[in-house]
């Protein structure tokens, strides 16, 4: 194996910290996903590993940056809903949860993603392919919401249904999302780790 594949390039301690949080972050929230046990403490962890991540990440890509800061303001509610959930919320309020947790963890990748698209080619790609696949989710709520038929296959359906009032019995939409997060983690990470996220000059659009 040729190893200067796997040798950081990045040009601070907070991009190679930031970068193994999270490709932690991202491998556990992964293999949860394929859980439906609660295992709250698990899952907290995860959470506060890709908090931490988040904040390193933004840190590179420029937290004075608004698209930046609109990602990890998004995230950070996510986050908070998701823990609640962990907590534990009355049954009737569940729905509302996950439906919080998954649309606002896709406005996170949606808005990073776009701000991978202000900088230099290898990102512009992987900012694309983020910004399709999340508004595709976000279009999908949407017409869910208006045609509660659709999106079945996806989920969706039974998720906005649990929003009034009904027990979830159906989270593939919410499983969807983290794997999507899971692997948008996962090469952000690599990303950071390569030295192709780095801090920009204050002047630079983000």
């Amino acid at each position: 194996m040729n190893t200067s594949l796997l040798a950081s390039r990045a040009t601070s301690l907070n991009a190679k910290v930031g970068a193994v949080a999270l490709a932690v972050a991202a491998f556990l929230i992964l293999l949860l996903s394929h859980f439906s046990a609660p295992l709250a403490p698990l899952r907290m962890l995860s959470l506060a590993l890709a908090a931490f991540a988040a904040w390193a990440f933004c840190d590179e890509m420029g937290m004075h940056k608004p698209l930046n800061r609109a990602g990890f303001v998004f995230f950070s509610i996510a986050v908070a809903a998701k823990i609640q959930i962990a907590i534990g919320v009355a049954t009737e309020f569940a729905g509302r949860y996950y439906l919080l947790y998954a649309a606002f963890l896709l406005a996170a990748m949606l808005f990073w993603s776009l701000a991978f698209l202000h900088r230099q080619r290898t990102l512009k790609v992987v900012g694309a392919v983020g910004v399709l696949s999340s508004l595709a989710s976000i279009v999908a709520v949407v017409v869910g919401h208006i045609a509660l038929g659709t999106g079945a296959a996806l989920g969706i359906g039974a998720l906005l249904l649990a929003t009034e009032g009904t027990a979830p019995t159906d989270l593939a939409f919410v499983t969807l999302i983290e794997r999507m997060f899971g692997l948008w983690g996962y090469l952000t990470a690599w990303l950071l780790w390569r030295g192709h996220i780095s801090r920009l000059p204050s002047h630079s659009e983000a």
